[in-house]
């Protein structure tokens, strides 16, 4: 069965334009089909319509040049149409067979081996098809009559009116023309071994790579060269993509925590504001309290506000700090903070958006004493350490009140999402003796 890996899939079934670091852009007729990765369906599209251009051109100006020089058209025929027909077939048939192998996404060890099995094969057929082409014409141009098969199986067309013997006339001594001197010095050129060897071995190599070249064996390195060099520049694509996502996201939690200062300082403010002129000894107190929740949070806001990770241990003397600022301004509030976990990576301000919750949604609607408990502890779950955070408050609960609409769980949620995903998650649970315990579990991180 076909490999299902996604990154191969689209890559070998890309029929789109390459990248500019992996091709230069090419738009002539001839070149364009360098634009597209090689075997795909475009890349042989626009190369079969540039061979087959080309040898139209070409057998338009020899049949021009036949007809010009008042050449025997069958003498060209016989030369030109096997080559037509055969060269198009080596050029387009192993290609082809190529295209559908590239297209069926195999691991590139069995790919490798069936392109390069493709492109024989294609050869092979070709060559069948240009001996049968060639004895095709030249049976159309001389007739049957006329057809020689030699004992190695080469096929020679005869003249039927060329006498096979001289008889000598009357009166006529009928000789062997002798050769000039320029003959003679080129039948000694022709004949000297080491020059014929010479040429033997040129046109095999200009024929060999002119085939080597039509059949695809240029394309096939040029496939593997580009495969490679795409592989590289989607890589360094998908490590900007990362790091872009990476700033985006810091710059969004950046905003995200921004957003929890503002609304708790209004909020003391006004407390403090209420109780200045009728209680100015539990006003003093707010204000103390402030400063020392200020000092706990505004170096982590000016130092991991950007960042995605802050440290356990801070956040949790930043809520007990919080926690006795609201029990200055709400007295009838209680509180304990614990930790089994020394300390521990932990996104900023997301423990006091916790209790900040509690605080709003769970203490303040409630009338009587009411008590807020904060714990961290360690759990294992499927082999994996997490980090438990519990806000557990004794208020209204969800019957009293909406629980945390507003900024405070939208936040949490969107900043555990922005950085764990699914590995992380917010659970609010409404306790048996009333109220609301929220919960986070996260990746324990040191």
């Amino acid at each position: 069965m076909p490999a299902t890996n996604p990154m191969r899939t689209a890559l070998h079934t890309s029929e789109q334009l390459l990248p500019s670091e992996v091709t230069a852009r090419s738009e002539t007729w001839l070149t364009r089909a360098r634009n597209y990765p090689v075997f795909s369906r475009t890349w042989f599209r626009y190369r079969a319509q540039a061979w087959i251009g080309l040898f139209i051109i070409v057998d338009l100006l020899v049949i021009a040049t036949g007809l010009v020089a008042d050449t025997d058209l069958r003498k060209l025929a016989v030369a030109f149409v096997p080559l037509t027909i055969g060269g198009t077939a080596l050029h387009l048939i192993g290609p082809a067979m190529a295209v559908w192998v590239r297209n069926q996404a195999y691991a590139s060890k069995k790919e490798a081996i069936l392109l390069i099995t493709a492109l024989l094969v294609g050869a092979g057929i070709s060559y069948g098809i240009i001996s049968g082409t060639n004895y095709a014409t030249k049976y159309l141009a001389y007739g049957a009559e006329n057809m020689e098969f030699a004992v190695g199986g080469s096929i020679t067309a005869t003249s039927a009116s060329t006498p096979k013997t001289d008889k000598p006339t009357a009166g006529i001594t009928v000789r062997p023309v002798e050769e000039s001197d320029k003959d003679k010095s080129i039948s000694k050129i022709e004949h000297s071994p080491a020059l014929k060897m010479l040429l033997q071995g040129f046109s095999f190599m200009l024929v060999f790579g002119l085939v080597t070249y039509t059949a695809g064996a240029v394309d096939l390195w040029y496939f593997f060269r580009q495969k490679k060099r795409l592989l590289e520049v989607m890589r360094q694509r998908e490590l900007s993509l990362a790091q872009e996502a990476r700033r985006e996201a810091e710059l969004r939690l950046s905003v995200l925590a921004a957003q929890v200062e503002p609304h708790f300082l209004f909020n003391t403010l006004a407390g403090v504001r209420s109780a200045i002129l009728t209680e100015p000894e539990r006003a003093t107190a707010i204000v103390d309290h402030l400063v020392d929740y200020l000092r706990a949070t505004i170096p982590q806001m000016r130092n991991d506000g950007s960042s995605a990770q802050a440290r356990l241990r801070q956040q949790l003397e930043a809520a007990s700090a919080y926690l006795g600022l609201m029990q200055a301004r709400i007295p009838r509030l209680s509180y304990s903070v614990d930790s089994e976990v020394t300390d521990a990576a932990l996104p900023p301000l997301m423990l006091i958006s916790l209790v900040e919750n509690a605080v709003k949604h769970g203490v303040e609607p409630k009338v009587g004493a009411v008590h807020i408990a904060v714990h961290a502890k360690k759990i294992n779950r499927y082999g994996e350490d997490l980090l438990e955070l519990t806000v557990a408050d004794n208020g209204v609960g969800f019957a009293g009140s909406s629980s945390g609409t507003g900024i405070g769980l939208a936040n949490i949620h969107e900043r555990l999402e922005s950085t764990y995903g699914i590995r992380a998650s917010l659970v609010l649970k409404a306790r048996a003796e009333g109220g609301v315990a929220a919960t986070i579990l996260l990746p324990l991180e040191a």
